[in-house]
């Protein structure tokens, strides 16, 4: 994998995308999107404590001096959860289409709100384990 120079607010990107898919998600395709979002916002917790801990041993972010870019390194991690992350979200939606009774599943419901909050999660642990790591580094902290 190729390590990719960046603006930093393109290292977000992802995790907004996966926010706003999962969100959408929840609240369109649920009978109960209320506890959906309750079980997003817990499975965001987990997950974002799982991609925090899978992250923290990888590559860091390095500036590119002189400019205002970031290099990001190139880490198979980021592709393999985009994978799970759409085999997961297709799973849900296959659930849903053969047995559109389940969107009534209260169980079903919270089971759809954590999964896709652990997926955005991850992404979002990852990425500001990146983000905040080298700026501790600079100032010592």
């Amino acid at each position: 994998m190729n390590d990719r120079e960046m603006e930093v607010k393109r290292l977000f990107l992802l995790p907004l995308i996966f926010l706003f898919w999962g969100g959408s998600g929840v609240i369109n395709e649920l009978a109960f999107p209320h506890w959906g979002m309750v079980s997003m916002l817990a499975g965001l917790l987990i997950g974002g404590s799982v991609g925090w801990l899978l992250w923290r041993s990888g590559p860091r972010l390095k500036i590119k001096e002189g400019t205002d870019l970031i290099i990001r390194p190139g880490t198979p991690l980021t592709l393999i959860f985009i994978i799970v992350a759409f085999a997961t979200k297709f799973a849900l939606i296959f659930f849903l289409n053969v047995e559109p009774d389940l969107k009534y599943a209260f169980n079903f419901n919270l089971m759809f709100g954590l999964l896709s909050g652990i997926i955005d999660g991850v992404f979002w642990g990852g990425t500001l384990n990146l983000y905040f790591t080298p700026r501790q580094a600079e100032k010592g902290i």
